[in-house]
């Protein structure tokens, strides 16, 4: 039984390993690989992404990318801490949408913050990259 358990583990990890690799080619498809360039900086504390990642944000003529931005941007901001950064940002998404409200978006950003302050100190950095 021990041995079945094991093997499925090892399975299904490598069946991650692979869905991880598919989902980063997928993402730079759609949203370039500058995009997920910019993305995985923030997630090493580089912060010279931020330039880029604002700039897309403001960019109405790719909602696709507008909205990632945005979302990578305010998951930045909780990792960081700064509440008032996330609030603007969750209002934008919102009013981007006819789907979701500002709490909702509010909570998804502080969420995706979290992850991106636990991808940080897996990293070697503090989560607000101070």
């Amino acid at each position: 039984m021990k041995k079945v358990i094991i093997t499925s583990l090892i399975s299904s990890t490598i069946l991650l390993t692979g869905c991880n690799t598919i989902k980063e080619q997928a993402a730079g498809m759609v949203l370039g690989d500058k995009f997920v360039q910019a993305n995985e900086q923030l997630n090493q504390c580089d912060l010279s992404s931020l330039t880029y990642l604002k700039s897309a944000a403001a960019d109405d003529k790719n909602p696709i990318v507008q909205n990632a931005a945005l979302l990578v941007l305010g998951a930045h901001f909780a990792a960081d801490g700064n509440m008032r950064a996330v609030d603007t940002v969750a209002q934008k998404i919102a009013n981007l949408s006819d789907t979701t409200t500002f709490a909702e978006q509010r909570k998804a950003i502080i969420e995706g913050g979290k992850e991106t302050a636990k991808d940080r100190i897996e990293n070697g950095f503090t989560a607000n990259c101070k």
